[in-house]
């Protein structure tokens, strides 16, 4: 139980780096690639969805927080609400992108843990198939 709960903060970790290094990069879906390493590294779904969900809507809710404070990031989050909704919705939006961090994290978490399940059964099945050699 402890080597899990130390895999699990030390994927959260990972993922919140890993997260923040695709944030620059500028196509923004590829951060499931964060959550699904995040399932990959750790044993069970529980774990590997929470860890990707953690690690993606910390690092997301940095950036904005960040681009917040330095940046006036807020002005054009009201003004895009104000389109959507009305005026004095920046907040439904600011909300909308942490949600949406959220879930991107905990689908990567479940499909790299499903991925890693698929390769250890098959790994199970056959142990040595790469080491065996042909008798000719």
């Amino acid at each position: 139980m402890e080597i899990e709960r130390r895999t699990f903060f030390i994927s959260v970790v990972v993922v919140l780096c890993l997260t923040m290094l695709l944030t620059l990069v500028p196509v923004w879906q590829l951060v499931i690639i964060s959550g699904i390493i995040a399932g990959m590294l750790n044993k069970s779904l529980k774990y590997g969805v929470l860890s990707g969900f953690i690690g993606v809507t910390l690092s997301w809710g940095i950036y904005v927080l960040v681009g917040v404070i330095t940046r006036n990031a807020y002005i054009l989050l009201d003004q895009v609400g104000a389109l959507i909704f009305g005026e004095g919705f920046g907040w439904l939006i600011l909300i909308l992108i942490i949600f949406l961090a959220a879930i991107f994290g905990a689908m990567g978490g479940g499909i790299g843990n499903g991925f890693m399940t698929l390769i250890n059964a098959y790994l199970e099945k056959h142990p040595y198939r790469d080491s065996k050699t042909k008798s000719e």
